[in-house]
């Protein structure tokens, strides 16, 4: 089953469907939430408040999250 589209923005990153949303944590902190469509990545991060949150940022989160990836043993 895919994830719920309802309140989430899309966007593609290589080829890939990508959703995500913004949702305050416990603490009252935002974070970000990022998911595949088919659900194999969940990310979440916080940011700062006073950037800007676009697409660009979220492909630059992307982006940061497989290169780590594809560097680790």
């Amino acid at each position: 089953m895919g994830v719920s589209k309802k309140g989430k923005r899309a966007l593609e990153y290589q080829g890939e469907l990508y959703y995500w949303y913004i949702k305050k944590d416990a603490t009252g902190r935002p974070n970000i939430h990022i998911s595949s469509e088919d659900k194999k990545l969940q990310l979440i991060e916080g940011f700062d408040k006073e950037l800007p949150i676009t697409s660009a940022y979220i492909k630059d989160s992307l982006q940061r999250h497989f290169a780590k990836k594809s560097n680790t043993p």
